[in-house]
């Protein structure tokens, strides 16, 4: 097949990381895979780094001009496209309407990564129910917000953002700690996302402020606007001595080994962390909030611990109930590990995906 993805603009977070993993997968299976977004999308540079072919489309807005754009580009290779994969609104939107001036139409597939709830009016329901051949979604929770809109429930599939469990997996935390320059005898609360208000970094700071025991200490590693906000409330709770903030790291899967416990407090419209899987496929005790579809893979008490978002009080009880048992931490470390290696691993989203892109071309030509 020929895939063809198109972004208007999914940030800097686990978005375009799902497309450029799902992509460079499915080129490994004997695919072709094209991305269209604008050069602003941080998806451009990304991709264009990761080797895959990436047209260069205004895609950011739904205006004349860009439809215009796109239409012609779709019209121009209509013979080599099997399927569209859109993962924004705009994007969605314009391809749905291009589509309308072509005889014959390319299955569109969106993927929804956030679990922000649709407008349920006519033209959304339009968009949903008859422009979009599937809807796909990165967790249980956002596709079941498609019923509200009508969409038929077999017109939909869940397919969380799967991990690579060659790059992601247990490791020596001795050897982990010397790399990423932290101490041997701390217990380390480790986080990896984006730094943005709703990631529940200062949700983790408040709960740690609460916590009178030094050796606990966090170290959060990424970089993002929120950046300035989080060193200030370090210094306004006292926790100078306690955390580290290591900025963006372009190897996580070396610091997650080095962590006793790995933490999203995210409050965040997301469908699986991205954070979540990869500290599972590492093997690390795991506390979530269960925000978006984080409920699918953090199964509480069994694949790790799951609280109540922006809950300071119940972060803090988790944190230190792995802390005093350390029995009940290797336990959900080892649960947590072998569920994502049976659902959620790179093998797993590709097997997924490659089976929705096949059904929608094969229901499309049959017509």
């Amino acid at each position: 097949m020929h895939i063809v993805h198109t972004e208007a603009d999914g940030g800097k977070g686990g978005q375009p990381l799902r497309i450029i993993n799902e992509s460079l997968g499915m080129i490994q299976r004997g695919h072709q895979v094209t991305i269209l977004c604008p050069e602003s999308a941080p998806l451009h540079q990304l991709a264009l780094s990761a080797g895959l072919n990436v047209v260069t489309m205004p895609l950011k807005r739904k205006n004349i001009g860009n439809l215009r754009t796109l239409r012609r580009w779709i019209s121009d290779n209509r013979d080599t496209i099997d399927v569209i994969n859109s993962h924004n609104s705009a994007d969605t939107w314009l391809v749905a309407l291009a589509n309308l001036f072509l005889s014959r139409p390319l299955p569109l597939i969106r993927t929804r990564h956030a679990s922000g709830v649709p407008r349920n009016n006519w033209t959304t329901r339009w968009l949903y129910r008859k422009a979009c051949k599937h809807i796909v979604s990165t967790g249980e929770a956002l596709r079941l917000q498609m019923v509200a809109l009508g969409v038929p429930l077999e017109n939909t599939t869940s397919v969380p953002s799967g991990v690579d469990t060659s790059r992601f997996h247990p490791g020596d935390k001795d050897a982990a700690r010397n790399h990423c320059d932290l101490s041997q005898g701390d217990f380390w609360l480790g986080v990896v996302s984006h730094l943005r208000p709703n990631k529940g970094h200062s949700v983790l700071l408040k709960a740690l402020a609460q916590i009178n025991i030094p050796g606990i200490k966090v170290v959060i590693v990424g970089d993002g606007p929120h950046r300035e906000v989080l060193e200030s409330e370090v210094i306004q709770h006292n926790l100078l001595t306690r955390v580290v903030l290591a900025g963006h790291q372009p190897d996580p899967e070396r610091w997650f080994p080095a962590f006793d416990i790995a933490i999203s407090p995210s409050h965040d419209m997301e469908g699986v962390p991205q954070g979540v899987l990869q500290s599972l496929a590492t093997g690390i005790a795991t506390i979530a909030t269960d925000a978006g579809g984080t409920a699918d893979a953090v199964i509480d008490r069994k694949t790790g611990l799951l609280i109540a978002q922006q809950d300071v009080e119940g972060l803090r009880d988790a944190i230190l109930t792995l802390y005093h048992d350390p029995v009940l931490r290797r336990q959900l470390a080892s649960q947590g590990n072998e569920y994502l290696n049976s659902h959620f691993t790179r093998e797993c989203m590709l097997t997924a995906m490659e089976k929705v892109f096949t059904d929608a071309t094969q229901s499309s030509s049959s017509r």
